[in-house]
């Protein structure tokens, strides 16, 4: 496996050394600090919404204790809670010192991420506090920041545990067969004469699992994530989790070695108090990652041939707008600091789309850019539903037409209303199916397989009172030659 050469925390202070005086690059460094806080406060943070669930128990029972000293007979709300939520009975102080463990299980896990990207842990931010001789105010994260994380874990048990790879297996097994069946390794010099095995792009990748698994078939990977919450995470299981060959019998590094990895038991599901079937459910635990991620590091291959792994941090415009015409790449990333330079020779033949079309802020920009991206027949694989994350806000409204424009552009009452958004809910269209098939189409593909329909979780719950399926649409289209 290519293996980024510093990790991304590195990577981040790096950048801000080399560009202090640019503002942008002040906000990323701030948002690194931020998701970093998020990381270090986790423990805390639900050990604190739990002490103050127990409060409420507490306030509950002191209020009905004046309705019981009347002595009428029947069930009074003492009588009735279970006793592992009754104050000071054994039964609640077990499933208190439980919960605890679990929100240090994970903490465990967040603390292991952020030492490998060379930050302060929970536990050295603490000793640190407690050495300083000058009281500071604690910045803490908010709740939307903290669901970030717990979204992290649930990841991390989708991609990299036993227990997730049904929901794998339906997405990721119709990718690597679409690949083996339209561009496979022993084709390869039909399609182009450069050296190497196909170049596969996966933007949104997430935790990297399926990154990892292409890669692990033999193409050349390079995976993208905007999400820094979920890439300080992918870049610790794909790099950080290795562990040296160790001989079992000497006790040295020398002679016959048995490889192994770090693994890890999390909790991914206490944040969940809703459709909860039993305590026991919401705490238990998953190892991961499942498999070595370092077992693909020597894949076969010359140094000139072998197979690359990379990951990029950034938006999807952002890293690609580089291949598309000149006026469009100007207009789509007028910032070229931030855009990744590539040559005609460094296209791609495949781009993997896992549950990330719907993740676009405009998706025609999207496909146009994906279209420019890929040498002529490449693949463009998608799977997923349409659930358009920039859907939702901003809505033109009848009262926003009160002062006679019905430009939404040019109306003051509207852009105030809404100025608290992020942009990208103001430029979110939600397409039907049919008309982001037929877009794809007029963009210059040839649809070669469709099915609809497919039942498909995400980071789903299996103990859990509650199921979110999706009916998803797998579609792999070849971009038909420029003559075409």
């Amino acid at each position: 496996m290519d293996e980024i050469h510093l990790p991304l925390a590195a990577q981040k202070m790096e950048a801000h050394r080399h560009h202090n005086d640019d503002n942008d690059d002040d906000e990323e460094e701030e948002h690194f600090h931020q998701v970093c806080r998020s990381y270090q406060q986790y423990a805390t943070f639900h050990q604190t919404i739990q002490q103050g669930v127990n409060q409420r128990v507490e306030r509950l029972l002191a209020k009905s204790q004046g309705q019981e000293d009347g002595g009428k007979p029947g069930p009074t709300i003492s009588s009735i809670l279970p006793l592992s939520m009754m104050p000071h009975h054994v039964e609640s102080h077990r499933q208190n010192k439980a919960f605890c463990e679990a929100t240090v299980r994970n903490q465990f896990f967040l603390d292991s991420v952020l030492r490998y990207s060379g930050v302060m842990t929970s536990q050295e931010v603490l000793k640190e506090m407690q050495q300083s001789k000058r009281r500071r105010s604690i910045e803490w994260a908010t709740e939307d920041q903290m669901s970030k994380i717990d979204s992290v874990l649930k990841s991390v048990a989708r991609d990299w545990s036993a227990e997730g790879s049904h929901e794998r297996s339906v997405v990721y097994d119709r990718m690597l067969m679409a690949l083996e069946k339209y561009l496979p390794l022993c084709r390869r010099e039909k399609m182009t004469t450069d050296a190497g095995p196909p170049r596969i792009a996966v933007p949104g990748s997430g935790l990297g699992r399926l990154a990892w698994e292409i890669h692990s078939k033999g193409y050349s990977v390079q995976g993208s994530d905007f999400s820094l919450p979920m890439l300080l995470a992918s870049d610790f299981v794909l790099n950080g989790c290795a562990v040296p060959d160790f001989n079992t019998a000497s006790g040295d590094m020398e002679g016959t070695s048995v490889h192994r990895w770090r693994q890890f038991s999390i909790s991914p599901w206490i944040a969940e108090t809703k459709n909860v079937t039993t305590f026991e459910n919401r705490i238990r635990t998953v190892t991961v990652p499942d498999v070595d991620p370092s077992s693909i590091q020597n894949i076969a291959g010359s140094s000139e041939t072998a197979p690359e792994f990379t990951m990029l941090a950034g938006e999807f415009l952002s890293l690609y707008s580089s291949f598309l015409p000149q006026k469009q790449a100007h207009h789509e990333c007028m910032d070229k600091n931030h855009s990744h330079q590539h040559s005609s020779g460094e296209k791609f033949h495949g781009i993997a789309c896992s549950f990330f079309l719907d993740t676009a802020p405009s998706l025609p920009d999207y496909l146009i850019t994906i279209y420019h991206m890929l040498v002529d027949g490449g693949l463009l694989l998608h799977f997923g539903p349409l659930m358009y994350h920039w859907s939702g806000h901003g809505a033109l409204l009848p009262r926003d037409l009160d002062n006679g424009n019905e430009n939404c552009e040019m109306n003051s009452r509207y852009h105030g209303r809404n100025s608290f958004l992020d942009g990208r809910y103001l430029s979110s269209v939600d397409f039907t199916w049919l008309e982001v098939r037929e877009m794809i189409v007029n963009a210059g593909f040839e649809i070669l397989e469709e099915e609809i329909d497919i039942p498909a979780n995400y980071t789903a719950n299996r103990h859990s009172m509650m199921e979110v399926l999706y009916k998803c649409v797998f579609l792999v289209a070849k971009k038909k030659n420029a003559q075409q």
